[in-house]
């Protein structure tokens, strides 16, 4: 399971943030309530907009390296950087890096499975899944 939420300030247009997480996970329903824009999406293969993203990118071997490193048990969260998510773009957002706040994300459940498929190419995803 991976939640995707992404709080609105003040100053922000909701459709560009909706926007801004569809440019990275692709045609997914998002929801806002009281200032959060959020999405829940079950599945591996729900990721294939991510993944599509981060190889475009050519990122594929630092993602895999970061989010082994920032796995936990079957747990792993990261922020996306808003400004270059609305571009079209993946970059991992550290902390403060961003004014507006990231886009989070959460992964609960086979967390090595999910880093694969993202990492990886083709069928070389589902090897040993």
């Amino acid at each position: 399971m991976t939640w995707i939420r992404a709080r609105l300030q003040p100053t922000e247009d909701p459709e560009k943030v909706a926007e801004a997480i569809r440019n990275i996970f692709g045609e997914i329903e998002v929801t806002t309530k009281q200032g959060v824009i959020s999405a829940r999406l079950e599945g591996v293969e729900a990721l294939k907009g991510l993944r599509s993203v981060i190889a475009r990118e050519r990122v594929r071997d630092t993602v895999r390296k970061v989010f082994t490193r920032w796995a936990e048990d079957d747990r792993l969260s990261f922020g996306v950087n808003r400004q270059a998510a609305y571009a079209g773009h993946f970059s991992l957002n550290l902390k403060g890096e961003d004014a507006m706040g990231p886009i989070r994300v959460r992964v609960k459940g086979d967390v090595q499975t999910v880093i694969r498929y993202l990492s990886t190419s083709g069928r070389d995803a589902f090897a040993d899944a």
